[in-house]
């Protein structure tokens, strides 16, 4: 069984298109983007980010692969809403930029770095 990426990572993957300048005063403080925008995981449906959590964090219990593949693509869409992006709209490369910049603001939750959008 192939493992595909989730639809919105697929500019973002693209090795073929640039992503924009990253005007380091939007990167959350304490955050790596390079260390962020690396760690996804081919193996798994979604290719979801290593860095997202594979179980609740309240209660312990652990999602199984499609369940958190499906979190991660609600909590993405979250934040895409939050910055009025979603749906994803414009070239390859806006969307691109887009989603690094989703990525940066869920790592920084996840990791309690700052507040929910």
């Amino acid at each position: 069984m192939s493992r595909r990426p989730n639809f919105m990572l697929e500019d973002f993957l693209d090795g073929s298109v640039s992503l924009p300048e990253i005007h380091w005063e939007t990167v959350p403080p304490g955050v790596d983007p390079f260390i962020v925008w690396e760690g996804y995981d081919q193996g798994v449906e979604g290719w979801v980010f290593w860095w997202f959590p594979g179980h609740d964090q309240v209660t312990g219990r652990s999602y199984g692969e499609f369940e958190r593949a499906s979190l991660f693509e609600k909590e993405l869409e979250r934040i895409l809403r939050a910055m009025h992006r979603w749906p994803l709209w414009g070239t390859s490369t806006l969307k691109k930029h887009a989603v690094a910049i989703a990525l940066l603001q869920l790592y920084c939750e996840i990791q309690n770095l700052c507040d929910k959008v």
